[in-house]
């Protein structure tokens, strides 16, 4: 099963609120960020339940003005040994959460749902039909991280090494039997969602383009394209000659995607946390025949020209027959 597209949300309140909160972005370039269409979001105490803010702007907001310095985005799994401290609120095991840090606090902030005492299903209540609610309403709840937890959150803070990153993702995801006949596509910059708009000069990134990170919009396409690409071969579970897969090799294709989750999820995290330094390092390229024919013609030079190559040997050459001459007057030769 696919990542919850929840997560382009989540990352654009990280990478966007930190512009505003350490150079003071102006919300007026992205309050109406296209991310955010058919979303709204709350922000609640877990504890209290009472209502911090209605509104991501006023989220920012409030943090700033409480000193809240960075935000980051981590994974869920860092949080599965905790109990939830509330009952009446059920929290929604999405792949991420945000973390908001100050000098006195680090909180988090999760995904979840308040809920009904008079209602006992397990689903969730549909409502009649024209009286749904046609967005998507998410509300995430503070909770402060104990000193553990905390550490475990900085872990992720930590710089990574973008050039073994790209490395394990080729050999984990890319150049494995799964993705033998992936055809990569070719990818406009930046990364602009799951569906990239027919005008991107009208929309903005997940992550502002003031800082350039080729390497992480590229890679959020090319994880995005595989992650379809499975998918869509488990649904159709046809091998190129016709055959269809057999239960070995759909349990297979079911680990691979379960493993490409997990690896696009942590992916998320360092570009959520990281983005500004996403490059690769340029690799010394080995000679090429435009190398040699530019080099050739001087090394050619050097040996047509004997008064240049020879220099040394013509001196070495008067040296010895002076010791010579020498030997011969002192010792009677």
């Amino acid at each position: 099963m696919a990542l919850d597209p929840i997560w382009q949300q989540q990352l654009t309140l990280v990478t966007y609120g930190n512009q505003y909160l350490t150079q003071d972005f102006s919300f007026s370039r992205w309050v109406n960020h296209s991310i955010f269409q058919q979303h709204s979001f709350a922000f609640r105490d877990l504890i209290s339940q009472q209502l911090l803010a209605q509104h991501f702007q006023v989220w920012l907001e409030g943090l700033k003005a409480q000193g809240v310095t960075r935000l980051s985005l981590h994974c869920s799994s860092l949080l599965v040994d905790e109990d939830n401290p509330n009952p009446s609120v059920e929290l929604v095991p999405y792949a991420h959460f945000i973390v908001s840090h100050s000098p006195k606090h680090t909180h988090a902030w999760i995904c979840g749902r308040e809920l009904a005492a008079w209602y006992t299903l397990e689903q969730d209540y549909q409502a009649p039909l024209g009286q749904e609610i046609p967005i998507r309403l998410e509300t995430l709840w503070r909770y402060e991280l104990n000193h553990k937890l905390a550490k475990r959150v900085m872990a992720d803070l930590q710089q990574p090494n973008w050039d073994e990153i790209e490395q394990f993702l080729q050999t984990e995801l890319f150049q494995t039997p799964f993705a033998q006949d992936f055809p990569v596509p070719k990818f406009d910059l930046p990364y602009y969602g799951m569906e990239d708009p027919q005008d991107s000069s009208v929309y903005l990134a997940l992550m502002p383009t003031d800082i350039q990170a080729d390497y992480a919009h590229q890679s959020l396409h090319r994880l995005n394209a595989l992650s379809q690409y499975i998918a869509q071969r488990q649904q159709t579970a046809l091998y190129a000659d016709g055959s269809t897969f057999s239960a070995e090799e759909h349990l297979k294709y079911r680990h691979f995607s379960q493993k490409l989750d997990d690896l696009q999820g942590k992916f998320i995290v360092k570009v959520a946390n990281h983005y500004p330094t996403a490059r690769l390092s340029y690799v010394a390229q080995e000679s090429t025949p435009l190398d040699s024919t530019i080099h050739t013609p001087s090394r050619q030079l050097a040996e047509k020209s004997p008064k240049k190559a020879g220099a040394g040997n013509v001196i070495a050459l008067i040296f010895i027959t002076a010791m010579l001459c020498a030997a011969a007057y002192y010792f009677g030769f």
